[in-house]
C-alpha cells in the first residue's frame, strides 16, 4: 500500500504487546518509533510530530493519561490523536471523543491494526477532500464530519458543507474556517449545528467560495464541536427515558396554576405547548438545545404536569386515558380541589345492584379494560347484590374512580346516603328489578347524575358497555362529567 504521505505513528508501552502492531504497519510503508516509558514517549513526539500515539494507559514515570494532557498543552502537538490501551471501564482524562480511541486490554493484534488503520485512513481521505479548490463530495462513513471541520479550521477554509441524509439536509457556513451558521430544516445556529454533528451516515459536498450566511455562530470550533458532542452522548445515553420525537404532550395542569418559581426555559417550554403538541415541532420552535428541552420535558413528565401520547393509532390508543387532563381537572374543580391538581385522589361512581347477576355482568366487563384495578378483597370474597368496593377505575396517575355497588331495594335506603358524598355518578342496569326508588334517590334527593347501562346490545336509552369497548365507557363518563358540571355545587 503506496502512502501520499508518510504518516508517522509512536507506540509507548512496556509491555512489548504492541511489537506486531508496529511491524505490520512498517510493512505497509508507515514511519513507526517505540519506547518503553512516558519521558521517552513524550520526547519522540515532540522531536517526531507523529500522526497518532499508541499508548498504554499505564505507561511507566508518565501515565498515558498524562502524555496526552502534557502534549495537548503545547500548540505544536496541541490536535494529536490517541489510541488509549487499558483495562475494561477504564477511563481517560480529557479523552476527546471526536479523535481518540479506547481499547480494551487483553487485546489482538489484528484489533489494534484495524483502529490503527481506519483512523490513518480516515485522516487521509478528509485531507484529500480538504486539499481541493474545488467542489467535492462524498460519503460520511468514509470522511466524519468533526475531522473534516477540524482540517477546514486548520487550513481556515472558506465554503459551504452540504449534508443529506435520506431525505434531511443541512447546511454548515464557513469563514476563514470558523463555522459560522448552521441550518437543518427550521432551524438554524448551533441548535442545528449540534443536530447535524449527529449525522454518521449520509452524503457530504463542500462548495468553496465565501458563504451568504449570516454569522449567527460565534464560540470556537474546538469549543463548538466538544460541546456538540457531549450533547450527542447524554441524548444517547439517556435517550430512553427521554419523550420521543413524534409523541403528542398535552398540559395537564392550567398554566395559570403551575406551580411558582419555574426556571425561564420551563416557562418557554410550558407555553409553547399551548400552541404545538408534538415533540419535535417544540424541539424546533424553542431556542434552547434539544438536549436542554428533552430534559426539561422529562422532568416535567415525572411531576405530573404534562402527560404524553403517540400520535399512533390502534393497540396504543386503547392505553390512552379515559379521560383527558382538562376533564379529570372539571373533575376536581367541581369538588374543591382547585389548589391540589397534582395530587392523587378519587370519587366514587356507583352501580345499583338488583341481584348478583348485575355484578356479574359488571365486573365481566371491567375485567376487559386496563384501566380497572381490581379491589383485592372483592376478588376474595362472595358477590352478593350488597355493598361491594369492587376496585378503582384509573384515569391517570392523579386519578381515579372508586367503584361500588349499592342494593337497589328500598329497605336499603338507609345504606344509601353515606355514600353521596364525592359521589360522581350513579349507573341503574337496563332490567334490573325495583330499581325506580334507588334512582329517583340519587337523580333527585341526592342530585347525582344517572345513567342507565346495558351490557348486551339493543337497548336504544342506554350505554351499552361491550367487553373490551372503552370507547362506550369514555362516551359515559363524558355525558356524567357534563351533567355533574352543569349541577350546582351543595
Amino acid at each position: 500500500m503506496s502512502q501520499t504521505i508518510s504518516r508517522k505513528i509512536l507506540f509507548a508501552g512496556a509491555r512489548g504487546d504492541f511489537s506486531a502492531v508496529a511491524e505490520s504497519l512498517l510493512r505497509r510503508g508507515y514511519e513507526v518509533q517505540s519506547c518503553a516509558e512516558g519521558s521517552q514517549a513524550l520526547e519522540k513526539a515532540l522531536a517526531l510530530m507523529p500522526d497518532l500515539v499508541v499508548v498504554d494507559v499505564d505507561l511507566p514515570l508518565i501515565e498515558g493519561a498524562r502524555l496526552a494532557q502534557i502534549l495537548r498543552a503545547n500548540p505544536r502537538t496541541a490536535k494529536l490523536a490517541f489510541i488509549f490501551v487499558g483495562p475494561e471501564g477504564g477511563e481517560v482524562e480529557g479523552f476527546r471523543r471526536h479523535r481518540d480511541h479506547y481499547l480494551v486490554r487483553p487485546f489482538n493484534t489484528e484489533q489494534v491494526l484495524s483502529v490503527t488503520l481506519g483512523h490513518l485512513l480516515r485522516q487521509e481521505r478528509t485531507e484529500q477532500v480538504t486539499r481541493q479548490g474545488k467542489q467535492v463530495e462524498g460519503s460520511l462513513e468514509q470522511v466524519s464530519l468533526t475531522d473534516m471541520l477540524q482540517i477546514f479550521g486548520h487550513n481556515r477554509k472558506d465554503g459551504l458543507l452540504t449534508l443529506e441524509r435520506g431525505e434531511q439536509r443541512g447546511t454548515i457556513a464557513l469563514l476563514e474556517g470558523s463555522v459560522i451558521n448552521a441550518r437543518v430544516g427550521q432551524v438554524e445556529g448551533e441548535k442545528a449545528f449540534f443536530r447535524l454533528l449527529a449525522w454518521e451516515q449520509g452524503r457530504f459536498s463542500f462548495a468553496p467560495g465565501i458563504p451568504a450566511d449570516e454569522v449567527r455562530i460565534t464560540r470556537p470550533l474546538e469549543h463548538l464541536i466538544m460541546e456538540g458532542l457531549r450533547q450527542v452522548d447524554e441524548l444517547n445515553a439517556y435517550a430512553a427515558d427521554l419523550p420521543r420525537a413524534e409523541s403528542l404532550l398535552f398540559l395537564k395542569v392550567p398554566l395559570e396554576r403551575m406551580p411558582r418559581g419555574l426556571r425561564p426555559t420551563t416557562q418557554e417550554i410550558l407555553v409553547l405547548l399551548e400552541y404545538y403538541q408534538r415533540v419535535d415541532e417544540i424541539l424546533d420552535h424553542c431556542p434552547r438545545s434539544d438536549y436542554d428541552i428533552l430534559q426539561i420535558l422529562r422532568i416535567l413528565l415525572e411531576k405530573g404536569l404534562i402527560e404524553e401520547r403517540r400520535e399512533e393509532s390502534g393497540a396504543d390508543e386503547e392505553h390512552a386515558p379515559l379521560l383527558h387532563s382538562d376533564e379529570v381537572i372539571r373533575i376536581k374543580d367541581r369538588f374543591g380541589e382547585r389548589d391540589t391538581l397534582l395530587e392523587g385522589s378519587t370519587v366514587k361512581l356507583v352501580l345499583f345492584v338488583a341481584d348478583s347477576d348485575d355484578i356479574h355482568h359488571f365486573v365481566n366487563y371491567l375485567q376487559s379494560l386496563p384501566d380497572f384495578e381490581p379491589d383485592p378483597r372483592f376478588v376474595n370474597g362472595s358477590a352478593s347484590a350488597g355493598v361491594h368496593d369492587l376496585g378503582l377505575l384509573r384515569m391517570g396517575d392523579t386519578f381515579a374512580l372508586r367503584l361500588i355497588t349499592l342494593p337497589a331495594a328500598a329497605a336499603a335506603a338507609p345504606l344509601w346516603s353515606p355514600f353521596c358524598r364525592r359521589l360522581f355518578g350513579a349507573l341503574s342496569p337496563v332490567g334490573g328489578a325495583g330499581l325506580e326508588v334507588a334512582e329517583s334517590f340519587f337523580a333527585h334527593r341526592a342530585d347525582v347524575p344517572l345513567a342507565r347501562v346495558a351490557f348486551s346490545p339493543g337497548t336504544a336509552d342506554a350505554f351499552f358497555l361491550e367487553r373490551g369497548n372503552r370507547e362506550g365507557l369514555r362516551r359515559l363518563l363524558v355525558f356524567l362529567l357534563t351533567q355533574l358540571t352543569q349541577k350546582d355545587l351543595p
